[in-house]
């Protein structure tokens, strides 16, 4: 087993208990009840998106917005297009207007939950999150979300 760190004890506790936040926030913003899925049977996206965010933290590449830096614990968001790159729930919220669709890259045209186009994915110490623009969402909306297909 390798020896951690207190600093590393530390930020695993801190991302624990921002990950239960999250998870929370979810419930309250009508996400409703959490689903448990292992994670060999997790979206491909997900998966993918989790590799990347994780490959970039041990080659310490991985950057923060602001507020995960300096604002104490909370949640933490990854973007599948961008998942080097960790914010912040307000962060993520801002940045949805702007982001491009994961499968086709065009803008996603998406500026509210309620159109239905968001998977949001939540792992043991992050929000995983990606957009889809409505003709990639009408091609495929539930393959990827909650299933192992390509998506």
């Amino acid at each position: 087993m390798k020896h951690r760190t207190p600093r590393e004890i530390a930020v695993d506790d801190q991302l624990r208990a921002a990950g239960a936040e999250g998870a929370q926030w979810l419930a309250a913003a009508g996400w409703g009840p959490p689903v448990k899925v292992p994670l060999q049977n997790a979206a491909k996206w997900q998966r993918e998106t989790r590799e990347r965010m994780l490959a970039a933290q041990e080659d310490e590449s991985c950057t923060w917005c602001d507020h995960l830096l300096h604002g104490g614990p909370q949640p933490v968001v990854v973007h599948a297009e961008h998942p080097t790159h960790l914010v912040c729930r307000a962060c993520s919220i801002t940045a949805r207007p702007h982001r491009r669709c994961a499968v086709c890259g065009e803008p996603a045209g998406s500026a509210s939950r309620l159109d239905g186009r968001e998977d949001v994915c939540m792992g043991a110490v992050a929000i995983y999150t990606r957009l889809r623009c409505p003709a990639c969402f009408r091609r495929d909306p539930l393959n990827g979300t909650f299933g192992t297909g390509a998506g």
